[in-house]
């Protein structure tokens, strides 16, 4: 706590000033100038006091400078008054550095809790098993990922779900071809069991529907089978979705992802949790079943502040996706109480277990889940109707049963390919398109794994040329690495409102706004170190007070707002503020390394300071690179 032990400070030392003066409760702001060279903090209160006082906002700068510089704490190196009624505040560069660099060092210190326990489910991934990850489901996974990471940093009780939609119409697809085309249940050898399944097999059904309108009530027929769990589909589906779905977890966590608890659709279905759900928004008069029109037959969800209505149960009974996500979202917030068994699904890599719901059957020892305080659903801003009504239920199933309780839509726009991305992997690109949006559908996308293949292949190459001599397993282990860090820092650098258009060559570049360049920075500090012999244990207070020269000053003021950042940005649930201040952070450790070469340092103690200043930069660092899933690398 530095950066944030100097802005307690100066907030203490105004709210003396100002009693004092006999001005207590005057209401006042703590910015950060827009000049760096007015201040590190600036506070108007002046200009608030003016009103009260009638004077010129000036004059009470003055007087509040002067009451704080007679007893001012030793973090704060100057306070200056400013005749705008400003009274600015320069943090002394030797505590800061202090302050900072024994939190950065110390492998258990400088944690916050803002939490408090707090349970959150974070629900992430959740592709529909009849296909392999796409690119575009990367930036669900690694939006999600990221933020589950930075929840549990900062004191949440983080439960990570993954919904499998095993009932819906995308798994029925895959059926209809194997069911019915007589396409084979097993792959060709050499493919991937999901990416069989839809590259081939989904793909194929979708471009015969137009031509054979048979399959169509083939496919209704195929939906009904899979909600009531009973005929040949369901039997089918039972073998088939569970493969598609582990060669989908293989993925997962190639990309670093983890998760708690796989919750399956046809267990919701058939739990009896969506009639639960639908008599009670029928009793408050929430839903209602239309008798005339093209809608009759179907039970409909009334918005009131939405002005429509969305239907939950067509006229054949089958439901539509809201409807299962209801009740769905009910659960994790424990609402309509917990109609599940649990086993283990799978051993994820580097421990943990996967869990699954069931039915059938579970074991008697599970960890304990749903009923979370909050909900943050991860889907793409495609589904944010679908989402507010489903919000707008839970909240009133959550006043009915008395209980207030979260949930939250974390939209995403969607991700392209550059042109000559998109030429590389194999699509073809319309002339004059410099990018290309993705369709299942039609068979226009690509698998993160030929993603993450070829970023590796290309990333392998420079490894093995900066390491001519490295054993051939370590040039693969690092070059996936790389791999994986190029794609997920595209995925969190942009804003979730904004398309990716993603570009293998620009996320690989070493220099920029890149995976590899924080990686690399990282590997950097980690060169120093061992070329040092490691960190000195000489005394911080001593050596900080010689970290003074402007790039090492600006390096300090940076790392010493690490837990503010952190609390910021799981305030406002943006992992991509993390991606922002990693970048600003590598931007100026470089700055501060091409200026001040730091084992050529001819003055002993100045070169362990700046040694010091290393090891905490990259502490940091590698805590940050962590916590956005990506490998810190001591060499690249």
């Amino acid at each position: 706590m530095t950066f944030r032990v100097f802005r307690d400070s100066v907030r203490r030392s105004v709210d003396a000033a100002l009693d004092s003066m006999g001005l207590r409760g005057v209401e006042y702001s703590i910015e950060v100038p827009p000049d760096p060279s007015l201040g590190d903090l600036a506070v108007n209160a002046p200009l608030r006091a003016s009103r009260v006082l009638r004077e010129p906002p000036g004059a009470i700068a003055e007087r509040i400078a002067g009451a704080i510089s007679e007893s001012r704490p030793p973090i704060i190196g100057r306070v200056v008054p400013h005749p705008s009624g400003y009274v600015n505040f320069f943090a002394d560069a030797a505590e800061l550095a202090r302050l900072t660099l024994r939190a950065a060092l110390d492998p258990g210190g400088w944690r916050i809790d803002v939490g408090r326990g707090t349970k959150v489910s974070v629900e992430h991934t959740s592709v529909n098993p009849n296909k392999a990850l796409h690119i575009g489901h990367a930036r669900n996974l690694v939006l999600g990922d990221s933020l589950a990471r930075l929840l549990s940093e900062v004191g949440y009780r983080v439960e990570v779900l993954n919904y499998v939609d095993d009932t819906g119409v995308q798994v029925a697809d895959v059926l209809v071809g194997m069911l019915y085309l007589g396409m084979p249940e097993d792959p060709p050898p050499g493919k991937k069991y999901d990416a069989y399944c839809g590259d081939e097999v989904y793909v194929r059904v979708n471009e015969l529907y137009e031509a054979r309108p048979e399959l169509v009530e083939r496919r209704r027929e195929v939906i009904a089978q899979l909600e009531r769990g009973s005929g040949p589909a369901s039997e089918l589906a039972a073998r088939v979705v569970p493969r598609i779905l582990r060669a989908q977890l293989e993925t997962c966590w190639r990309l670093g992802a983890k998760y708690d608890l796989l919750n399956w659709e046809s267990h919701i279905l058939r739990s009896g949790l969506w009639e639960r759900a639908f008599e009670v928004l029928r009793e408050a008069g929430a839903v209602r079943l239309v008798e005339e029109g093209e809608l009759a037959g179907c039970w409909v969800l009334q918005a009131p502040e939405e002005g429509e209505e969305k239907v939950l149960v067509r006229s054949d009974g089958t439901t539509v996706y809201a409807a299962k996500d209801i009740p769905y979202a009910a659960w994790k917030l424990g609402l309509l109480g917990d109609p599940f068994q649990y086993r283990r699904f799978a051993k994820q890599p580097g421990g943990g277990d996967l869990w699954t719901t069931d039915l059938g059957g579970g074991e008697a020892e599970h960890p304990t889940f749903g009923s979370s305080d909050l909900a943050i659903t991860v889907i793409d801003v495609r589904q944010s109707r679908v989402q507010r009504f489903v919000k707008y239920a839970v909240e009133l199933l959550g006043e009915r049963s008395g209980r207030s309780k979260r949930y939250l839509h974390l939209g995403y726009e969607v991700v392209a390919l550059s042109r000559r991305t998109a030429e590389a992997l194999g699509i073809e690109v319309p002339e004059g398109r410099q990018f290309v949006h993705m369709s299942g559908r039609r068979g226009a996308y690509v698998n993160v794994d030929d993603v993450l293949n070829a970023l590796a292949s290309r990333a392998a190459e420079e490894v093995r040329k900066r390491n001519p001599d490295a054993r051939d397993e370590w040039v693969r282990r690092v070059a996936e690495a790389i791999a994986v860090g190029a794609l997920r820092y595209q995925m969190l650098r942009q804003d979730p409102n904004k398309l990716i258009i993603f570009d293998m060559e620009d996320a690989l570049r070493i220099e920029g706004e890149t995976g590899p360049y924080l990686q690399y920075t990282y590997a950097r500090a980690s060169r120093i170190l061992e070329k040092a012999g490691g960190i000195p244990s000489e005394s911080l207070g001593e050596l900080a007070a010689l970290l003074s020269a402007p790039k090492e000053v600006k390096l300090v003021k940076l790392m010493s707002k690490y837990d503010m950042e952190l609390e910021e940005a799981a305030a406002e649930l943006s992992p991509k503020r993390l991606a922002t201040y990693s970048y600003e952070l590598a931007d100026a450790f470089n700055a501060f390394y091409e200026a001040h070469r730091v084992l050529q340092e001819p003055d002993e103690n100045r070169r362990l300071a700046r040694l010091a200043l290393v090891g905490a930069f990259r502490s940091l660092m590698g805590r940050l690179l962590t916590l956005m899933g990506i490998e810190p690398l001591d060499r690249i």
